[in-house]
């Protein structure tokens, strides 16, 4: 049994296309997406949110997409785990990321286990924290 926390209560990723970027700074890996205004009132196009993951350790960005996830192509499944969202993992999974792995620091400190599943891929991490910062990449 997985326990899970839900991030993505009132915001979600662009169910299509996010077009997921990643970067770093320093420790901090960096994820800017767009959000899904088709279906949030709040936001509309050209949205985007960063998510600061604080003192990464190592992410897996695969290709682990909806339908190979129903088909049971992934480590957890969905009656354990939603598809579609963005999670902190509590318990009930091991930290063994799929491949491809990025290792960024072998820090040894409490490390936070976050997965945020994609139309096309599915994205994992270890990291201290994360922070959010909604944004407009018109109104930059």
């Amino acid at each position: 049994m997985i326990d899970y926390i839900q991030i993505t209560n009132n915001w979600n990723a662009d169910p299509v296309s996010p077009e997921i970027e990643l970067s770093m700074d320093e420790e901090n890996l960096i994820m800017d997406i767009y959000l899904n205004h088709y279906a949030f009132e709040n936001f509309k196009e050209g949205d985007k949110v960063k998510i600061s993951f604080k003192n990464c350790q190592e992410y897996s960005l695969n290709t682990c997409n909806d339908e190979g996830y129903y088909y049971g192509q992934y480590r957890t499944n969905p009656k354990e785990l939603p598809w579609g969202q963005f999670y902190e993992i509590k318990s009930g999974l091991d930290r063994n990321m799929p491949s491809p792995i990025v290792k960024i620091n072998d820090s040894n400190s409490d490390k936070k286990h976050f997965i945020f599943f994609f139309k096309d891929e599915t994205f994992e991490c270890l990291a201290s924290e994360y922070e959010l910062e909604f944004y407009n990449e018109n109104e930059k």
